[in-house]
């Protein structure tokens, strides 16, 4: 066979070999093709209001570091803002929504990290509850290769991962989809109750490493032995959820962030007018918006109403 034979079959195997292990999933956010979600998308009607959580190891392998203290749970509730709470290796968080999460076309949440640049991942598993006791895992794919460890400052690329929280950037929300998880026993997707966040441990030492629903071990930057290691909760958004039906309203009524200075933010309000008043009943503003400047506002508390509903909030 002569020279250029060669090299054709070379070329060859090494096109066969690229495309056999070209990324599976959706790319980073603003590229065509990704599922990417931004914070200020209008397909957000709901966000988490209230979390719990368990503290995960600085180093799970070094259990005299102690456990991560970055954040408080309440940075992870309302609107991705890029205050976040750190989970360490393992740790995990738990959310409860004002509504259920139910079942509708497409994506029913999405969960936001703060990785600082597209292809930094800090994962986490998703798992979602209607009962807040039995859980169901999404399933997730890792086909990040793992014949090198990801260390605290290594970029890796989000096509490889789908089904694991921290897939993109600061500010965009990774979407699950609960038909991923139809048809489980006790599971009632329309009615989600609870969603749970667990760190992935990303170590490719398969003792203490994570591994997705194909038993793959799933590399991620490790270890990231600071106060602020781990998967960075900032928010679950949420997509789609019903009233199921009960006696009297369900309806979630929020504000963010409160107190606050320049722009108040409505979660739950109908479109319709709303109408703020000071402490002693005067109106002020009526708006039909849901994001209003409140900079002409003095310093104090006030309410904002929409038909028998009341909200308070203080400026500063």
């Amino acid at each position: 066979m002569n020279k250029s034979k060669v090299l054709l079959s070379i070329l060859c195997v090494f096109v066969f070999q690229y495309f056999s292990l070209a990324q599976s999933f959706a790319p980073e956010p603003e590229v065509s093709g990704s599922d990417a979600i931004h914070k200020d998308s209008s397909i957000f009607i709901n966000w988490a209001n209230e979390v719990s959580i368990t503290r995960g190891p600085l180093n799970i392998q070094d259990p005299n570091l102690g456990l991560s203290n970055y954040g408080a749970a309440y940075d992870a509730s309302f609107i991705a803002d890029n205050n976040v709470v750190s989970l360490g290796d393992g740790g995990q968080a738990i959310a409860t929504f004002a509504e259920p999460i139910s079942n509708g076309e497409g994506p029913d949440f999405a969960i936001f990290e703060n990785g600082f640049a597209n292809h930094y991942m800090e994962l986490a598993f998703v798992e979602v509850s209607s009962d807040g006791i039995n859980f169901t895992r999404f399933e997730s794919v890792s086909e990040t290769p793992t014949t090198t460890q990801l260390d605290n400052f290594s970029f890796s690329d989000c096509r490889y991962i789908h089904n694991l929280a921290g897939k993109y950037r600061v500010y965009y929300g990774t979407p699950f989809d609960l038909e991923d998880v139809s048809g489980i026993n006790g599971l009632d997707i329309n009615n989600i109750t609870h969603v749970k966040i667990i760190d992935v441990i990303g170590s490719v030492t398969s003792i203490i490493g994570s591994y997705d629903s194909q038993g793959n071990i799933i590399n991620d930057p490790y270890p990231t032995p600071f106060e602020s290691g781990g998967f960075d909760l900032d928010a679950i958004g949420v997509i789609h959820s019903e009233n199921l039906g009960l006696t009297g309203s369900t309806k979630s009524y929020g504000i963010f962030p409160n107190p606050v200075h320049n722009t108040l933010n409505m979660i739950g309000f109908p479109n319709g007018i709303k109408t703020i008043t000071n402490a002693i009943g005067e109106e002020i503003i009526s708006t039909r918006d849901h994001k209003i400047d409140v900079r002409i506002l003095s310093e104090g508390i006030y309410f904002i109403q929409q038909g028998k509903s009341i909200v308070k909030f203080v400026k500063e």
